[in-house]
């Protein structure tokens, strides 16, 4: 106990970057082909502290128009009751929903014996761009209930309340994005049909420099998803671009990141964005043209500091990765960006090799 009451616990959450496989984990619930992804950790995120409460309370930074923290707070609470959490869960106007959610889930279980006060403190992921910024916030309640209570769940305990949580809500999300548990851990994820996820820690051979960037444009994830899974079963062309090829990409991928061959890794990312655009974009025309994104991707003064790059998560006009060909390259790519695209944000992010302390 602190001097006015629960003891505060501190925590962070950061972002999901899929590297390779966006779309395979929801294709595979479908049966017809395993899915394969390639994830990591972002550096950015969302810290906060939390403690026990009689109430489920969130104070959250409210982002802006374009996704970014604007400066201001607002805090909601809601009765230590299931059926209300489920309420505010379902409220499709409230950003509060995701964290009901979760906070629904472990009041329903009974994996949590009370409430909870959150408060998210900053936040430096940007919001509705493709990097999990919603299964970020999930997993960060999920963490809270975990450290403030000492409940002693296994990560993948975390993942599951987590994606139902955020599921309750409405949200299509696929079992790809609660991944971000893992940090900058690299993981390969595997799904079969309605069988659990299979997650392996994976150990890169050395550093890859990359950078995400945010485009500043839109994406509806919802409609993307949306026009995807309706046309799936009837679409042989879709159907061996998220099962047999996304495979095929992935292992070769793989192959690169333990290699810690950035060279490789980066021409993958240009074969599948090809791949994307040729047989996937064409299942949702409108929300998947992402003409920013083409544009990005086709800046020639790019070529010469970076090995390729492709979309993120859904894609769409969302964000953008690069694999840079070293980190003066990556600063340099990131300046000529901010020239020429003013309005665009870039971040930096870097693949390291698990480091071994061992005498």
């Amino acid at each position: 106990m602190g001097e006015n009451g629960p003891a505060w616990v501190e925590l962070f959450a950061g972002g999901r970057l899929c590297l390779f496989g966006e779309h395979s984990d929801w294709a595979a619930q479908f049966g017809r082909h395993r899915g394969y992804c390639l994830v990591v950790g972002t550096d950015q995120g969302l810290h906060a502290r939390a403690r026990t409460d009689e109430a489920f309370s969130v104070e959250t930074l409210v982002p802006g128009p374009d996704g970014r923290p604007s400066g201001r707070t607002r805090r909601m609470q809601c009765a230590w009751q299931a059926k209300q959490l489920r309420a505010a869960a379902q409220d499709a106007q409230e950003f509060f929903r995701y964290c009901a959610g979760v906070a629904q889930e472990m009041c329903a279980s009974g994996a949590a014996p009370g409430g909870l006060d959150l408060r998210i403190t900053a936040m430096d992921l940007p919001l509705r761009k493709g990097v999990s910024s919603s299964a970020a916030v999930c997993i960060l309640v999920a963490r809270a209930f975990d450290a403030a209570y000492g409940l002693g769940l296994f990560p993948h305990e975390l993942m599951e309340i987590a994606y139902r949580g955020e599921r309750l809500t409405g949200s299509q999300c696929g079992r790809m994005d609660q991944a971000c548990i893992y940090g900058k851990t690299p993981v390969l994820l595997t799904f079969e049909g309605q069988r659990d996820i299979r997650v392996e820690p994976v150990f890169p051979g050395g550093p890859t420099a990359m950078f995400l960037v945010d485009l500043a444009g839109r994406k509806d994830t919802v409609r993307i998803l949306c026009d995807l899974r309706q046309a799936y079963p009837g679409s042989a062309e879709l159907q061996q671009a998220l099962g047999p090829d996304n495979e095929r990409i992935v292992r070769r991928a793989y192959a690169a990141l333990t290699a810690g061959d950035a060279a490789a890794l980066g021409a993958l990312m240009t074969d599948a964005q090809a791949l994307f655009y040729a047989h996937v974009a064409p299942h949702s025309p409108a929300e998947l043209a992402s003409p920013l994104l083409h544009e990005l991707l086709a800046f020639e003064a790019l070529g010469p500091l970076v090995h390729g790059g492709k979309g993120v998560g859904s894609q769409g006009d969302g964000t953008a990765q690069f694999v840079a060909r070293g980190p003066a390259e990556r600063d340099a790519a990131m300046a000529e960006i901010a020239k020429a695209f003013p309005s665009m944000h870039c971040f930096p992010l870097t693949i390291q090799p698990l480091r071994d302390d061992n005498p």
